[in-house]
């Protein structure tokens, strides 16, 4: 067995399982790099690491049903930003599912990229949106994400994801309220933007509806399939 090998396995032993890891973590020097690649790659193909990503493997944890996958984070944090971008983050049908919208489980991840990204690992897909200006939106942009998709939320009804957003608005303290509005006003599409600010002038928060109001078209309509009873000002917003 060669040094690198060694020096790989000595590494992998100190590390919990399902943690991904990449060539900097066993050499510092680049010029070392395509050793510890050729390395990686021979204990992938004898099945003691799992690719993850261009350069990212991991050690499966062998559980009941055999090899068990790295947790939703660890993927995340494997894939990474592209050279100068920010990191990505989850959004879609998982999230959903985490904010307790929808009881479907999703077989593909998706994230949110500020470029497309190609060869990402299997049962992950980009969407591009604009980059998070700190971490602290990205909460908030992913209720812009639940607002942006209301009527294709599967195992439930625009009616009771509308419910569910005007409680999380009704406890969002006022600061992050106005950072959500502004996010908004900026990067959400028009029909997320007349919904949130129907839902604003509901809270009551008429500072944050009329802002969104002043960025719509007022000849535009906007389909949702939201009930009288679920929305009541539907209509002041031209939304059905």
């Amino acid at each position: 067995m060669s040094n690198t090998a060694q020096r790989i396995r000595a590494k992998l032993d100190q590390l919990p399982p399902g943690q991904p890891v990449g060539y900097a973590d066993f050499v510092r020097e680049p010029s070392e790099f395509g050793a510890v690649a050729a390395a990686l790659s021979r204990l992938s193909k004898s099945g003691e690491l799992t690719r993850l990503a261009k350069g990212r493997y991991y050690r499966p944890a062998r559980g009941r049903f055999g090899p068990v996958a790295p947790t939703q984070a660890a993927v995340v944090a494997a894939v990474g930003a592209a050279p100068g971008q920010p990191a990505p983050y989850p959004t879609g049908l998982a999230v959903y599912n985490a904010l307790g919208l929808t009881t479907q489980v999703p077989a593909t991840l998706t994230l949110a990229t500020t470029r497309p990204r190609r060869r990402l690992p299997a049962r992950l897909r980009a969407v591009v949106r604009p980059a998070p200006e700190q971490a602290s939106d990205v909460p908030l942009l992913q209720w812009l994400e639940v607002l942006r998709d209301v009527r294709r939320i599967p195992d439930t009804t625009p009616d009771c994801v509308v419910a569910h957003v005007l409680d999380y608005l009704r406890e969002l303290p006022a600061p992050a309220r106005r950072r959500l509005t502004a996010l908004a006003a900026r990067q959400a599409p028009p029909r997320a933007r007349a919904l949130l600010g129907a839902l604003l002038e509901t809270v009551p928060d008429a500072a944050g509806a009329a802002r969104l109001r002043a960025t719509l078209n007022p000849l535009t309509h906007y389909r949702l399939g939201l009930g009288a009873a679920a929305l009541p000002n539907r209509a002041a917003w031209n939304i059905r």
